[in-house]
């Protein structure tokens, strides 16, 4: 939930915010403000679909600091909103339900 820098990351890591992006480059083809919002957008969809908490809710716990900053990472990573997200997956839940019975 803090703010997160390739700095503060360096610094764990003992390298510098360069060689950070360098390595993320190479290894997953993001820079290191892409991986972020990656790994926060796929934490987001977990707790889209496991939790009932609001959309801002949700866009606070995975660190940013509006509903409309996850929306537009959603849509860059997901190709939808949020709540569309949610909505599409609670369809297909309920598809597979009346399959079921």
């Amino acid at each position: 939930m803090e703010p997160l820098t390739p700095r503060q990351i360096g610094d764990r890591f003992g390298i510098s915010p360069k060689e950070l992006n360098r390595i993320l480059l190479y290894q997953v083809e993001m820079n290191f403000s892409d991986y972020l919002n990656f790994i926060r957008v796929n934490r987001a969809s977990e707790l889209l679909l496991k939790t009932s908490k609001s959309i801002l809710e949700v866009a606070l716990e995975v660190g940013y600091q509006t509903e409309k900053t996850l929306s537009r990472n959603f849509l860059k990573f997901r190709s939808m909103t949020p709540g569309k997200f949610r909505h599409s997956i609670a369809l297909q839940d309920n598809e597979e339900t009346f399959r079921i019975q």
